[in-house]
C-alpha cells in the first residue's frame, strides 16, 4: 500500500459509523483495517506524515493509562514519546 491509498483508505474508514467514536477513528482499529498490507513502522510514518499535512489530526487518549495492555501497543508512539490514540480526518 502506497501513501496515497493509504490517505484514501484512512479518509474512508474515518467515515464508517461502525469503526469510529463521535467522529474519531482510533489507531488501533486503523492498524488492523490495514492488517499485513502495511508494515507498522510505513503505517506510523504515514501518520505522521497526514498529520504534517494537515490532513488529520492525532490526538492522545483522556484516559490511555486505563486502556489494556494489548490496546496502548496499537497506539502511535512518537520519539518524543508522546501516545496517540485517535485519528479526527480534517
Amino acid at each position: 500500500m502506497n501513501y496515497d491509498e493509504f490517505k484514501a483508505l484512512v479518509r474512508e474508514l474515518a467515515q464508517r459509523d461502525d469503526l469510529t467514536t463521535h467522529g474519531l477513528l482510533a489507531i488501533p482499529t486503523l492498524r488492523r483495517e490495514c492488517g499485513p498490507r502495511l508494515a507498522r513502522a510505513d503505517l506510523d510514518a504515514f501518520l505522521v506524515g497526514l498529520h504534517g499535512e494537515g490532513v488529520i489530526h492525532l490526538l492522545s487518549h483522556v484516559e490511555f493509562d486505563s486502556l489494556p495492555a494489548a490496546v496502548q501497543d496499537e497506539a502511535l508512539r512518537l520519539p518524543s514519546g508522546q501516545e496517540l490514540y485517535w485519528i479526527r480526518c480534517l
